[in-house]
């Protein structure tokens, strides 16, 4: 049975803006029981600031994230059925649930299990995305006419590159915690610098045709 594609495009999307703007109301600033000095302001500034990088970097996984699911519903998918809608369903339970595990890891961040769990929060976002990928390449009354291999290829490394650094960073805070943001931080930088795909083509033995 095929589902209204527009409006589950909608509906994601819709999740994809509050999770992103709940992600700053981690970032708390305490009561002063003085005057807001420069100084005071300063000291509270450089005790939030590690606060304020997880939310940028937590913000951009999402906003990766996001681009990559609507790529999947428009650049892949031409129709919606029941089971791809279930799997849809089941990556936005675990894209929600990115500001408590944020949460999470702000307010125990030098505690290892922290810092796993937002990694393992990450690593099933991603592979629940491949899922949906490879369900509707597998079922050609779903995907676009004219999909390429190459688009697909592409789009498949970009999944496995994460897929490999966020395991990193899980198996890091087993014994540097900073080591782990950076794993992190990796797949983000990728995907958000323009010609990241073509400049590894062209310097390195991987082709995506």
């Amino acid at each position: 049975m095929h589902m209204n594609k527009s409006r589950i495009e909608a509906f994601s999307d819709g999740i994809f803006a509050i999770v992103m703007t709940l992600l700053v109301f981690e970032i708390k600033i305490p009561n002063l029981t003085g005057p807001a000095t420069n100084e005071v302001v300063a000291g509270i500034f450089a005790s939030l600031w590690p606060v304020v990088l997880l939310y940028m970097v937590s913000f951009l996984v999402l906003a990766v994230i996001w681009i990559n699911h609507h790529f999947i519903f428009h650049a892949f998918a031409k129709d919606v059925d029941r089971q791809l809608n279930l799997l849809n369903m089941v990556y936005l339970m675990f894209v929600v649930l990115v500001p408590f595990t944020m949460q999470l890891t702000v307010s125990y961040s030098e505690a290892m299990l922290a810092v796993i769990f937002y990694g393992v929060n990450l690593f099933v976002i991603v592979f629940i995305s491949t899922l949906m990928t490879r369900y509707i390449w597998q079922h050609k009354e779903l995907r676009q006419a004219g999909l390429s291999n190459r688009l697909m290829n592409q789009s498949q490394f970009r999944a496995r590159l994460s897929l490999i650094f966020y395991p990193l960073g899980i198996l890091s805070a087993l014994v540097w915690i900073p080591a782990s943001f950076f794993f992190y931080t990796v797949p983000v930088i990728f995907n958000m610098v323009p010609g990241t795909l073509d400049f590894l083509e062209r310097h390195s033995p991987i082709s995506f045709d």
